[in-house]
């Protein structure tokens, strides 16, 4: 049997869980136990470890909920994004940055969004976002809402969970400086 952790939800555990993520912001219902499990373990299991559970139930979301902020969001990545597929970004460049990879994944979520409410009903919508720092801001004012303690170290990541559509992303390649820092910027295919 593998060590590696395995997450499982049953379909109405899935639909719950988007349904609480959904109201926190939108109707600022309480959070359920389910749901403060469902961010911690998304928080504190790495890429390789993020099981099919995880992406059903951010599927259901970003399906259904349509944020009203529209900031630019970042990702750091090793390659050039093909597909279509859910992601953590950032609010800030200096936290994508800091993961230095080959290159940075930029995602205009105003343009982007710009008529999703005018051609997408909920449970339709395409190009959507979720504002995880939110739901995190919200819980650690308002007494801790039952997440451990190691989960306020992730509020500084700023972190959205975005469905990614390649054709809205802009891609460029972190180049390194003369201090070895990932500073200057590059589109890639450039000279």
């Amino acid at each position: 049997m593998s060590d590696s952790f395995q997450y499982r939800l049953s379909k109405n555990q899935k639909e719950e869980i988007a349904e609480n993520l959904i109201a926190i912001l939108q109707k600022d219902a309480k959070i359920t136990q389910a749901t403060t499990d469902f961010i911690s373990d998304w928080i504190s299991t790495g890429p390789s470890e993020k099981r099919k559970a995880f992406y059903d139930v951010w599927e259901i979301v970003l399906k259904n909920y349509l944020p009203t902020e529209r900031p630019i969001l970042f990702r750091s990545s090793k390659r050039i994004i093909k597909k279509n597929r859910i992601a953590s970004f950032t609010g800030q460049l200096g936290c994508a940055k800091n993961f230095g990879k080959d290159y940075l994944i930029i995602y205009d979520t105003y343009e982007v969004l710009k008529f999703e409410e005018e051609l997408y009903k909920p449970g339709d919508y395409k190009n959507t976002f979720y504002p995880l720092i939110n739901v995190l801001e919200k819980a650690r004012d308002s007494g801790g809402w039952g997440f451990p303690e190691r989960i306020w170290n992730f509020i500084g990541e700023n972190e959205y969970i975005v469905r990614i559509e390649v054709e809205y992303l802009n891609i460029l390649k972190w180049v390194k400086n003369d201090t070895d820092k990932y500073l200057a910027l590059k589109y890639p295919n450039s000279k």
